[in-house]
């Protein structure tokens, strides 16, 4: 037991010093851009796919850096960054991963030029136009800011034991002691490092809990010395949640900031998402709307979202099946034509190009809701020359979650 409680204090005080800065990183010895601050900068991925490279080691500066990046940049929420890095400050990692999570953008480990070191190198998926890529100490934190994350075929995503870089204040006061020595970083002592374990600990285990990864990744750290690394393999990677493609097809009940309760829908993957909320609004009743968000990535391409808030501004129709088939065996399929004064808030688009809408769940509504199995929203006029509508939303309906929503709005 003793031994495990030892393990474990000589885990958080790596932490410890790796958050405070003090980290040597075991660089390749052929990489390229060791010792360079990041930079970012637009490349294009399968053939005209616009995408952000990152290059470079993450300095106090780099958080702002990407800031400033982003803001004179035009993305959009499935943009991926791909991070090419041996390391540097891990409180400026962490910062950059939550600015990648904040601007919902994707991660990948890779560079968009040959390392000069290895002409050798080939395309990771022939045409890509992206090589493999470093992602070691600090920017494996970073890496886990993405949506969806994916650590590409040849790319290394590396962990190791730290080292402190600091001087004992002892033995150097005992070397030299009249000498005033103002630029060294001395060694903690029992109490600061103590302090600094819980602190710094706490704070990169919440990040790593946060960004939905497993934070027991971390203790691959203790397998390399600090001159080693221990590249982590695709099945660590898929079990750390390292790798990670967001997938939903589930109902919620949500709180927002302000306590407000809700029912949430949400599908799809990688932030191609489809969302449907059930909400109280007691300012005005109280009475129950239901808001969707129509994701336009979802078929292949990006759908016109001015052209659906227009087709959807001439009206809107609920398709539903019930439970019980029709006599011969097929699905029982009604629908309904929404009345104007049931669209509370008439379509719009986004600001991520997607078109949002909200719905008065009437009584009428409530009882269709009660007896469907599937649902969806279509815009009434035609799509074209389809002579079908265009589909906002379908899903599978959890009446139970529904009836609870509609209770609590009474």
């Amino acid at each position: 037991m003793a031994g495990r409680r030892i393990g474990r204090v000589r885990q958080a005080a790596g932490l410890a010093v790796w958050l405070a800065g003090a980290l040597t990183c075991a660089a390749p010895a052929f990489a390229d851009n060791a010792g360079r601050p990041m930079t970012f900068e637009w490349g294009k991925v399968f053939g005209d796919t616009p995408a952000i490279f990152a290059d470079g080691d993450f300095t106090p500066e780099t958080p702002d850096a990407l800031r400033a990046f982003l803001a004179r940049s035009a993305y959009t929420p499935d943009t991926r960054i791909y991070l090419n890095s041996l390391g540097g400050d891990l409180t400026a990692g962490m910062e950059v991963g939550r600015i990648i999570r904040e601007t919902h953008l994707n991660t990948g480990v890779a560079r968009n030029r040959r390392d000069p070191a290895q002409p050798g190198l080939v395309d990771i998926y022939a045409t890509s136009q992206v090589y493999p890529g470093y992602c070691i100490s600090a920017c494996t934190l970073a890496f886990l800011g993405g949506v969806a994350r994916h650590v590409e075929v040849g790319a290394t995503y590396a962990v190791h034991q730290v080292a402190m870089n600091c001087v004992d204040k002892r033995k150097a006061r005992e070397q030299y002691p009249y000498v005033v020595l103002p630029t060294v970083t001395y060694c903690p002592d029992l109490p600061q490092a103590l302090s600094m374990v819980q602190a710094a600990s706490g704070a990169v285990v919440e990040y790593v809990r946060s960004m939905g990864a497993d934070p027991i990744f971390l203790t691959e750290m203790s397998k390399a010395d600090p001159s080693k690394l221990n590249p982590l393999s695709e099945e660590q990677l898929n079990a750390y949640r390292i790798n990670f493609t967001l997938h939903s097809d589930s109902w919620s009940y949500e709180t927002d900031k302000n306590g407000q309760f809700f029912l949430r829908h949400s599908q799809g993957d990688e932030w191609k998402e489809d969302r449907v909320e059930f909400f109280c609004d007691r300012t005005r009743g109280p009475r129950l709307f239901m808001w969707i968000v129509h994701d336009t990535r979802r078929s292949t391409g990006r759908a016109d979202p001015h052209h659906i808030v227009d087709l959807a501004s001439h009206g809107l129709t609920v398709y539903w099946q019930v439970d019980q088939p029709l006599p011969d065996g097929s699905p029982d399929i009604r629908s309904l034509a929404l009345e104007p004064y049931e669209v509370i808030d008439p379509p719009t688009v986004t600001e991520y190009d997607n078109v949002k809408v909200t719905v008065d769940v009437s009584q009428r509504f409530l009882d269709v809701l009660a007896s469907a199995k599937t649902f969806q929203i279509v815009t009434t006029e035609p799509e074209d020359d389809s002579k079908l509508g265009f589909n906002l939303i379908e899903l599978n309906l959890d009446r139970d979650k529904i009836s609870g929503i509609e209770r609590s709005c009474k």
